[in-house]
């Protein structure tokens, strides 16, 4: 069931329709393959069908949706191949942000990536997969922005959907603590100012997707590109 949340104060129509279609693609409440119905979906946004087909095209050239001429709207499945670009640009981004973070971070910022980490803990408990999924988005947020690079965020943040997606998947069906253990132990690297280790446990936290992938696909056989 699709999760339609309220438009933002000067957002417009597309900007509106392409954040509540990206939100349910990747948390895959739009499911990969699922034909879009225009009609329906303009209704229940309170669009009408011009900046729904904007956005439309746009989130094609994004490749999270497919068009097919005469035929319909579908979401795009999982391009595997895709997903291990983006998680291997991250994957360099995010080392170089962990070994900076040890020099450049205050007893204050380094709290508040405690603070995300306790959070973490208590929806582990709840089993809410939605909010782990939020909570890890923002805990790379702040490196990035506590080390002042967001331009490499929005370089990031351009392509993560097809990443988020596999994340939200993989929450689904492998623990989490994994995850949460390496945050714990690069936020102690980056207390410590211990900028190669913090560097290596980056890197190994970014391998984690790759493992990941082999047991989405076992789980969700029928939401991946075929090829």
């Amino acid at each position: 069931m699709l999760l339609i949340t309220e438009k933002k104060e000067k957002e417009s129509a597309k900007e509106y329709v392409m954040r509540e279609l990206v939100d349910n693609i990747v948390n895959v409440r739009l499911e990969p393959g699922q034909q879009l119905m225009d009609q329906e979906l303009c209704e229940q946004f309170h669009v009408s069908r011009t900046p729904f087909r904007e956005a439309a095209l746009e989130l094609a050239q994004r490749r999270l949706i497919e068009i097919r001429p005469k035929i319909g709207t579908y979401v795009s499945f999982i391009d595997a191949k895709l997903v291990e670009e983006v998680r291997h640009l991250r994957s360099v981004l995010e080392a170089e942000l962990a070994a900076m973070a040890c020099s450049l971070l205050g007893e204050r910022q380094i709290e508040q990536l405690w603070e995300n980490i306790a959070v973490w803990q208590l929806y582990i408990k709840r089993g809410q997969v939605d909010k782990i999924f939020l909570l890890d988005k923002k805990f790379h947020e702040m490196l990035y922005q506590m080390c002042e690079r967001m331009y490499w965020y929005e370089l990031v943040e351009g392509i993560a959907p097809h990443f988020d997606r596999t994340t939200v998947l993989s929450f689904r069906c492998r623990p989490v603590k994994n995850i949460l253990q390496d945050h714990e132990e690069l936020v102690g690297a980056i207390e410590a100012h211990k900028p190669e280790l913090a560097r290596k446990i980056s890197l190994r936290h970014m391998e984690r997707y790759t493992e990941n992938i082999d047991t989405i696909r076992e789980a969700f056989p029928d939401y991946f590109k075929s090829g």
